[in-house]
């Protein structure tokens, strides 16, 4: 093998290795937990008192210095890890080897990963719940505009666009709860792992947990450095929001289509064509739906990277950061959008009313007053409003311009004199259990909704951050 060739394998090398370029966004996370375990190798008089002086003060102005987009890191280094380390040699000289007792790279990279996604659920949490409050807005602003109800995208019954709004605000909530549940799920510190078998100084686990706002420690040190569950977790919840917001986007370019024309966008989120100047393209919405593709391809990327590694650390598991971040940026972006298409987008009343009164659409509150007023049993209630609904087909008519023959024709109990007086609206109000359609029930949904908010709003207030120390409620204000 010639001198040239190891050159270039010793590039490629370095190359497939790095990921500096990337995971640096890591180095306030790798910071906290160094900090933290500074903290307690001093308590248990592991490190020596001038040393911890020295990396307490670095690693603090090392911190300020990446919060205000300084970039004091070294680019080439292989890692954010192996760059913070190398900073700090080149402060400190031979002292800053004392962060590295009783910790390795393993235990480290997994814990400010953890620590990382903590800040990802908290921040998506907030704009999730600032999406929610938008479309609770639309609901409290239009409890009664009536709008088709559509299955199969065929229409089915008259909705209010409140309840549809509402509809979206708790598929949106539930991602949230999807979220919390990533986070409590990881509530452990892997810290004191080491490379896998632990340590054999009296480090204090706990105290290191309890600094970074962990629950606890990890219970196993070889499955804490070579597990990525917690991250298929929030890549698992990610998915969810993103096949949410897809749908929401699929949503809104079917209602603002010209055919449909149930909603107009402001000129802000939609773009006009190259060769066709009348056309208004919702492409906000349409690429909020496509983003969702990536981010499902990020879940399935890492459960491939892992799918068949056993216990405990391979470098395979550097290919976990992309997806993650991947992932975060584009429910960021995507969030974003979400919110201003739901703040921003207007219904077209008189639209939505019009394309509601189709032919029969209340046949099914037809039946409903068979059975509640005729007792007739509601199948076979339905059988007979079918009937004349084929029946009124063919005569051109609608249902409540059937004869009394004609009915009477199809069955004799259905030959009441005074055909029920059932309109669109009715329709609407007369579905009024709970969780139903009708104004009152939307109104009082939507309180149940802001009072969900603000609970949402506490909890996510209350944890405890490395990147996003801004309030919790002013950020869920500011995405509105």
């Amino acid at each position: 093998m010639s001198a040239d060739q190891r050159a270039l394998a010793a590039e490629r090398m370095a190359a497939i290795g790095s990921t500096a370029h990337y995971d640096r966004r890591l180095a306030l996370y790798d910071i906290a937990a160094s900090q933290a375990h500074v903290t307690m190798l001093l308590k248990q008089e592991i490190l020596p008192a001038a040393a911890a002086s020295g990396l307490r003060r670095e690693l603090e102005q090392l911190a300020v210095r990446i919060a205000a987009d300084d970039e004091p890191l070294d680019p080439e280094a292989e890692d954010v890890h192996t760059a913070v380390e190398e900073y700090l040699e080149a402060r400190l000289g031979a002292d800053a080897g004392w962060l590295s007792t009783a910790r390795a790279r393993n235990d480290l990279a997994v814990t400010a990963l953890r620590l990382w996604i903590r800040d990802q659920v908290t921040g998506l949490g907030a704009r999730l719940l600032a999406l929610t409050g938008a479309l609770v807005e639309q609901a409290e602003k239009h409890p009664a505009t009536v709008m088709p109800g559509f299955s199969h995208l065929q229409i089915a019954q008259p909705l209010s666009f409140g309840h549809v709004c509402l509809a979206y605000a708790e598929t949106f909530l539930r991602d949230v709860e999807r979220l919390s549940f990533v986070r409590a799920l990881q509530d452990e510190c892997p810290m004191g792992s080491a490379a896998l078998a632990g340590t054999g100084f009296p480090v204090d686990r706990d105290l290191v947990a309890r600094t970074l706002g962990f629950e606890g420690p990890t219970a196993n040190s070889l499955e804490s450095v070579g597990d990525r569950g917690f991250a298929l977790d929030f890549l698992s919840a990610g998915a969810s929001v993103a096949l949410n917001l897809s749908r929401f986007g699929s949503e809104i370019v079917f209602w603002s289509s010209q055919p449909v024309g149930l909603i107009s966008l402001p000129d802000e989120l939609v773009s006009s064509s190259s060769a066709l100047p009348h056309k208004r393209n919702p492409d906000a919405a349409e690429l909020m739906r496509a983003k969702s593709g990536r981010v499902l391809g990020n879940l399935h990327a890492l459960q491939t990277v892992v799918k068949g590694l056993p216990l405990s650390y391979f470098r395979d598991l550097q290919e976990d950061k992309e997806p993650l971040f991947d992932t975060a940026d584009t429910l960021t972006l995507s969030l974003d959008v979400a919110i201003s298409l739901a703040t921003l987008m207007e219904p077209k009343a008189d639209a939505m009313r019009a394309a509601a009164d189709v032919a029969f659409v209340t046949s099914s509150d037809l039946a409903d007053w068979l059975t509640r007023e005729r007792g007739i049993p509601f199948r076979e209630a339905h059988h007979l409003v079918t009937k004349m609904v084929r029946l009124a087909e063919e005569q051109g008519c609608a249902l409540a311009e059937l004869s009394l023959e004609s009915r009477r024709a199809i069955d004799a109990r259905l030959a009441f004199p005074e055909y029920p007086d059932i309109t669109v609206e009715g329709s609407v109000a007369s579905r009024d259990s709970q969780g139903g359609t009708a104004p009152n029930r939307v109104l009082e949904a939507a309180a149940r909704i802001r009072t969900r908010l603000a609970e949402f709003t506490v909890r996510l207030a209350d944890l405890q951050t490395v990147g996003h120390p801004e309030s919790i409620e002013q950020e869920v204000g500011d995405r509105r």
